[in-house]
């Protein structure tokens, strides 16, 4: 396939079409990602050559237009001398270069025309890529959430069904079922000596707004006030 189908190709594509139907979507889109890259890589490299051409087309114009002037000024010169053998001669070697200005102001314009077809080319092909990032972006994003949101629902069966003794809630239920015993056991010891729970009054009930920040948060809104 030659640079300029691939250009076309990767212009029109529909990269949501593109990732539907596969079973790595995302795998796909980063071969797609790196061909696009590869793609505007050597489009890069035509589009540099064309400029260049340009340049050189330009320079020689402009050499040419220079030269024209110059036999010109020597035809006028000769003229002003009444050398009519001279003058011919000038004006022969000026209309030599008349032609190449001609012919060369053509060329110059089809190049730029296509230099400028090129670079909105190129420009499209960077628009798609940046697209085609930003979808794998977001892809990934959704693969790692399904994964994770699977990874939950694995753990959560394996719990409900009673998991491994490995399983990391399954270790956590164990050590809150201790203390919660070794707290009871030690209340009832207590109470069968006649002591209250220590438990009762080890917690302040009171809410305490400086826990949660509010303090904080206000000082913060007042300053932001000029208070």
């Amino acid at each position: 396939m030659g640079l300029f189908r691939r250009i076309s190709d990767i212009i029109t594509a529909n990269l949501n079409e593109m990732t539907e139907g596969f079973e790595d979507p995302e795998k796909m889109l980063k071969q797609a990602i790196r061909e696009m890259e590869s793609s505007i890589a050597d489009a890069t490299q035509e589009t540099a050559k064309v400029l260049a051409n340009d340049k050189l087309l330009a320079k020689e114009l402009a050499n040419n237009q220079q030269q024209a002037k110059l036999w010109q000024a020597k035809a006028e010169q000769a003229v002003n001398a009444g050398d009519d053998n001279l003058a011919r001669k000038a004006l022969s070697r000026k209309q030599e270069h008349q032609k190449l200005v001609t012919a060369l102001q053509d060329q110059l314009t089809s190049a730029q025309d296509a230099s400028k077809t090129l670079r909105h080319q190129l420009e499209g092909m960077q628009a798609k890529l940046a697209e085609a990032k930003r979808n794998l972006a977001t892809l990934s994003a959704r693969n790692r959430a399904a994964e994770f949101k699977e990874k939950m629902n694995s753990t959560a069966c394996a719990v409900e069904l009673g998991g491994s003794s490995d399983d990391a809630f399954a270790k956590f239920d164990r050590l809150r079922e201790k203390v919660e015993r070794a707290e009871a056991e030690a209340d009832a010891l207590a109470e069968l000596r006649g002591v209250r729970g220590s438990g009762d009054d080890d917690f302040d009930t009171t809410p305490n707004s400086t826990s949660d920040g509010i303090d904080d948060e206000l000082a913060a809104l007042k300053r932001k006030c000029g208070q």
